[in-house]
């Protein structure tokens, strides 16, 4: 009776895939996003609300996300502690929080005008109407420089442990 309570492991290919497809659904998503924004997927420019940079600067969160999903699935911990692996996890850490800020701030301070939506719900009840231009630029440009001082910060913190830290190899 007890053999049928016990659960199998699965095997470790299916990790595998599941790593390769999520990474793949990030980077895909991201690369379709900036391929629209440089015009090599052909768009209407009324479609844009945005600098196409912005849009761009939004799709490489995306991309770069994925491409670190596939590097933390691929590689154990060890071997992310490895010379190469950690600058260019420091790195993607820093270019992924470096555009994900940009947005926040174009948003809270770029030119023209914006335009915010509010909505709120009460049990079954939603109402939606059309926000404040000033404490819509307030909350994304504030959210923007708390994620660009915590970019700051942990780029100053996390440099500074790589060019102290001492990498050792196995021969």
């Amino acid at each position: 009776m007890n053999e049928m309570n016990e659960t199998k492991p699965l095997p470790p290919w299916v990790g595998g895939c599941i790593v390769l497809v999520m990474s793949l659904s990030f980077f895909g998503m991201g690369l379709f996003v900036m391929l629209i924004s440089f015009d090599v997927i052909p768009t209407p420019p009324e479609n844009f609300n945005a600098p196409r940079i912005v849009v761009a600067a939004a799709g490489l969160v995306f991309a770069l996300a994925g491409i670190m999903i596939f590097i933390r699935g691929s590689f154990s911990e060890e071997e992310m502690n490895s010379p190469l692996l950690a600058w260019v996890w420091f790195l993607l850490q820093m270019a992924v929080m470096s555009a994900f800020s940009s947005v926040f701030l174009w948003v809270g301070f770029g030119p023209g005008e914006r335009e915010f939506q509010t909505t709120s719900s009460f049990g079954g009840v939603t109402t939606t109407g059309e926000g404040s231009s000033s404490f819509g630029r307030f909350l994304f440009g504030g959210a923007g420089l708390l994620f660009g001082l915590i970019t700051l910060w942990i780029s100053f913190v996390q440099f500074r442990s790589l060019m102290q830290k001492t990498f050792h190899s196995d021969s």
